[in-house]
């Protein structure tokens, strides 16, 4: 069985303290063979904010693999964010790819973020970067029995979502799809649990999970998911974990599903 942890949104410089305290333990006692963090480590991308997210995650025993989100740019250095958007970021040396030992799951996560953007709202991503096309390739190439994508943004607003996500590229995205397709795209943004129709993105099923830590719980609360697979197994399942009095609980089966492309 390989567990892996999807943990997004965290948002050092407003995270709970508590929140982050309870999420260590929990994740020690899950043990899982990776955690995988989909954006938005930070609020403002400032250096203090990443110095905290770089002791936190030192204390994470497993394998990390990140993406960057869009709070993890300089927010109020317009200059920075222009010529080097996701340097702070990427000076935490994590990891943006990992592959379980039995050759059960394969992770790759890619930037959909960017620092700045020809449209009024920076914040939406951005799928036909050559990032989020490489990793595509790399998973396409991957032998492992499933093959799991993490970005920050979802491919579109979940119904009930609060938090609106309009990612450029989708087309060119999709077109890419149909060559390498992963079985699994997980993402953040949205603060939110939400298990996607697999009509959203060719077939392929789409996951996002609350936010850990921040104080914008969008009315989601804070949680993470767990996912689980066995050798040879056809299904990936996913379990929600949830803040409650003082601890993350795990509280319900979130979702089941065939881990294949569906059509």
């Amino acid at each position: 069985m390989t567990t892996l942890v999807h943990i997004s949104d965290v948002h050092f410089g407003d995270a709970d303290s508590a929140k982050l305290d309870a999420a260590l333990r929990a994740i020690e006692a899950i043990e899982p063979d990776c955690v995988l963090v989909t954006g938005d480590l930070t609020q403002e991308g400032k250096l203090s904010e990443f110095a905290q997210a770089d002791t936190w995650f030192k204390k994470v025993k497993a394998p990390v693999v990140s993406c960057p989100g869009n709070h993890d740019t300089p927010m109020f250095n317009l200059a920075l964010r222009l010529v080097d958007p996701f340097g702070r970021y990427n000076r935490l040396g994590l990891r943006t790819s990992w592959q379980s030992s039995d050759n059960s799951i394969h992770v790759e996560a890619a930037n959909s973020a960017r620092g700045l953007q020809w449209r009024m709202d920076w914040s939406q991503g951005v799928y036909d970067q050559s990032s989020v096309i490489d990793a595509l390739d790399r998973l396409g190439r991957s032998r492992a029995q499933h093959k799991v994508l993490a970005l920050h943004h979802p491919p579109q607003t979940p119904e009930g979502g609060s938090v609106t996500s309009v990612p450029l590229g989708l087309n060119r995205f999709v077109k890419h799809l149909t060559r390498n397709p992963p079985d699994l795209l997980l993402c953040g943004h949205v603060h939110a649990a939400f298990d996607f129709p697999a009509s959203v993105l060719a077939g392929v099923r789409v996951m996002t999970v609350p936010s850990l830590a921040s104080s914008r719980e969008r009315g989601f609360g804070s949680g993470f998911g767990v996912l689980r697979v066995g050798v040879g197994h056809p299904i990936i399942s996913r379990d929600l974990w949830r803040y409650q009095e003082g601890s993350f609980k795990e509280v319900m089966e979130m979702s089941k599903g065939t881990a294949h492309i569906a059509g």
